[in-house]
């Protein structure tokens, strides 16, 4: 049976995490996701992001809950639902309550960190060769906008690829000039980029 509520660790990782890092745009998210564990019962996954083929599980775990007076055996049998979770495909990804709510933009960083992980893997074949990389680049930076509605702005650029604002505005500009994106707004001072395609409705 579903559980109805969520914890205050959780509710904080709504919050503090997941709303700030990604325009409170909560599109794929979905908590107290059941599962079928490794024995065939039924688990609850605090947080599981289902979007566009990505399968990003997240725990939020309590130091009373999972950190003491455990078993031996609850050890073990915990250890083996990740390593299963990981071995059906799922990125799987722990925070602390604490970590939450002392260091929520370390949170945010994995989060992307992940999401852009598995775009590399799964969109891109990287090489030393300037084509490819600028390859991944674009195709993670149209990722970035169409999660948010077609926008993208310097800042997200900035932030998803650890470059300065500068840079992204020159990645952002380049897009532009190969016809993928449209600036929006006043000309001499663009803060907000649209993907063409969604844009046209062709996404």
């Amino acid at each position: 049976m579903y559980r109805n509520k969520l914890g205050e660790a959780e509710l904080l990782f709504l919050q503090e995490v997941w709303g700030p890092a990604f325009q409170y745009n909560y599109e794929g998210l979905r908590a107290e996701y059941p599962l079928k564990d490794f024995k065939g019962g039924q688990r609850f996954a605090d947080f599981v992001y289902i979007h566009n083929g990505i399968k990003l599980l997240l725990e939020i775990d309590g130091f009373t809950t999972h950190a003491r007076n455990i078993s031996p055996g609850d050890f073990d049998d915990h250890l083996t639902r990740q390593n299963d979770l990981i071995l059906s495909g799922w990125l799987v990804l722990r925070f602390t309550a604490h970590q939450v709510e002392k260091n929520a933009s370390v949170c945010q960083r994995q989060i992307k960190q992940a999401i852009g992980h598995w775009w590399s893997l799964t969109h891109a074949t990287l090489s030393t060769k300037d084509s490819d990389i600028w390859t991944f680049r674009r195709q993670y930076v149209v990722h970035l906008a169409f999660r948010n509605k077609g926008l993208v702005t310097p800042s997200q650029v900035s932030t998803a690829f650890d470059i300065s604002k500068v840079s992204s505005i020159h990645w952002l500009k380049r897009f532009s000039e190969e016809g993928l994106f449209t600036p929006v707004g006043p000309t001499t001072r663009v803060r907000t980029y649209m993907l063409v395609q969604y844009k046209s409705g062709e996404l």
